[in-house]
């Protein structure tokens, strides 16, 4: 079960529109014709800037490197074998090369908070344990995990949730990779044993105004008005049923640490949203 804090939203005002977000009143970006076809309609989509994913550098996030150029090359080579990547090869190159270095590390949130999963596939997380990072269907109907060693079962709190666009995952893990907090996190001493707690920032924050606009998810309906006890029915195989998220406007996203693949650092394990009603 995840355990959330409010997030400090710092004053701002309501409506009041977070710095690099792009109001949606101003149709066209400043300099576009400086940038690429797939970036500009991107920034149209989603009113925010694709400049923090240019600024991205996997080794400061404490991820492998890996060069802009050998991006798509990634992708391309192992999108079949690996489908969460299938979602970024036809975006700019700035979002190839950061779906290509998270790749390269070993978190999960591209593989299960980002739009290749399906509505159903987050339904059925929440509803039956059912892991989208497993690829074998019938370890997946068995609950088991996909990404821990040993066959071991998956396990999913009371809401799995998604960015579904995945400018708007890149744009949410680039700006937040910038984050003071998160640097922080990011640039601590690193302990064999005990890691940075979780940072939880305000998704209006990251993604404007509007970006609440890109995140879905499900949560498991009460059993005798307790979520608990819904959560302790499913852990036991008992069916139980799972309803969409209404909204996310004025919900967070939280980022969670472990130690990289060289054990040297940490790096962000992964990266969910949370509607506002579980900070």
């Amino acid at each position: 079960m995840r355990e959330l804090r409010e997030a400090d939203r710092g004053g701002r005002p309501e409506g009041a529109v977070p710095e690099g977000a792009v109001p949606e009143a101003r149709a066209v970006p400043e300099r576009s014709e400086l940038r690429s076809r797939g970036e500009y309609a991107a920034e149209q989509r989603l009113g925010v800037s694709l400049e923090a994913v240019g600024r991205f550098e996997p080794r400061r996030a404490g991820l492998p490197e890996v060069s802009a150029k050998d991006a798509a090359a990634y992708l391309d080579a192992r999108q079949a074998e690996r489908p969460w990547l299938a979602a970024a090869r036809d975006r700019s190159p700035e979002v190839q090369h950061l779906f290509a270095a998270l790749d390269q590390g070993g978190g999960h949130a591209h593989i299960r908070h980002e739009g290749w999963v399906t509505e159903e596939m987050s339904r059925r997380r929440v509803a039956y344990l059912e892991d989208p990072a497993q690829l074998d269907p019938a370890k997946r109907a068995a609950g088991i995990d996909g990404l821990l060693p040993g066959g071991q079962r998956h396990r999913c709190g009371s809401i799995a949730t998604r960015i579904a666009d995945p400018d708007a995952f890149a744009v949410a893990m680039a700006r937040g990779a910038e984050h003071p907090d998160v640097r922080a996190a990011l640039d601590a001493e690193f302990r064999e044993r005990r890691g940075p707690g979780p940072v939880v920032l305000p998704i209006a924050e990251l993604l404007g105004p509007h970006g609440h606009r890109h995140c879905t998810g499900w949560q498991l309906e009460a059993v005798g008005g307790n979520v608990k006890t819904a959560s302790e029915r499913r852990d036991a195989a008992v069916d139980v049923k799972a309803q969409p998220v209404e909204t996310f406007d004025g919900g967070t996203i939280t980022f969670r640490f472990g130690p990289n693949r060289g054990r040297s650092g940490y790096e962000i394990v992964t990266m969910y949203v949370d509607p506002p009603d579980r900070g």
